[in-house]
């Protein structure tokens, strides 16, 4: 992980000319929210709820028209995208306005697919709500895609002033499990069985996506052939929208 990180923030700030200048005085047309690991016990990670307080600062301050959270079950039974939705409505956000991708397992699908969606919904100026690094580097991946995406780093003491003040609430948040559940190894390989194609690890990927681009070439992701348009407004439960607890199944 810690290698795959240190490839994401060199990616990124090699990517840097390539992303798209901010906006001024209107909201951005969908913010991307990568996703990262549940704790086992499906309570949100530091990460999950740094970067849902992130990104209902930016709803707050009316950065976002809509938001497309992304993540499969990756590494643990809980699905990343509803997790973040379900931490961003309990912070304020509506849940008519977050978009899930509940497929991708990496961050190049997880810029890749949000794309595909927000091309499906009509919408084309796109940001990425997240660390530094991935944010700058999955906007890179996007306009080598011919989109245009615009990153916003996480702002840590605003967001960690929000966190402080809605712990209590955050720590309730929970997600249903998926059931059964294949980790990401499993799901890899099935990929390749039915693809032909294996995906390099990323800490190989990401540098290489660079250098493909610089000769003309461009790494596409897996994803599905048509991505699904789903709305967490329309999935979640009245527990999952209020961050009550597990309730509903998958």
């Amino acid at each position: 992980m810690r290698i795959a990180l240190l490839a994401l923030v060199t990616a990124g700030a090699v990517g840097c000319g390539y992303t798209t200048p901010a906006l001024q005085g209107r909201p951005y047309d969908a913010v991307i929210v990568p996703g990262c690991p549940s704790k086992p016990s499906g309570a949100l990670s530091e990460c999950q709820a740094r970067r849902a307080a992130w990104a209902a600062i930016l709803w707050e301050r009316g950065l976002a028209r809509y938001f497309i959270t992304s993540g499969s079950a990756v590494h643990s039974p809980f699905v990343e995208a509803d997790v973040l939705a379900a931490a961003m409505t309990a912070l304020g956000v509506p849940a008519d306005r977050i978009y899930l991708d509940r497929d991708a397992l990496h961050t190049d699908e997880n810029m890749y697919n949000s794309m595909r969606i927000a091309a499906r919904l009509g919408l084309s100026h796109l940001a990425v709500a997240s660390d530094l690094g991935q944010a700058s580097g999955g906007c890179s991946m996007i306009t080598g895609w011919q989109g245009r995406c615009t990153p916003l780093n996480v702002e840590r003491r605003p967001t960690y002033a929000k966190l402080e003040a809605a712990e209590a609430r955050l720590r309730l948040v929970r997600t249903p499990p998926v059931a059964p559940w294949r980790g990401l190894q499993e799901r890899e390989r099935a990929r390749e069985r039915l693809t032909g194609r294996k995906r390099p690890p990323s800490a190989l990927l990401y540098p290489w996506m660079w250098t493909l681009r610089v000769s003309g070439t461009l790494w596409i992701p897996h994803g599905p052939a048509v991505p699904a348009i789903v709305r967490w407004s329309d999935r979640a439960t009245d527990g999952d929208r209020l961050g009550g607890g597990a309730a509903g199944s998958l």
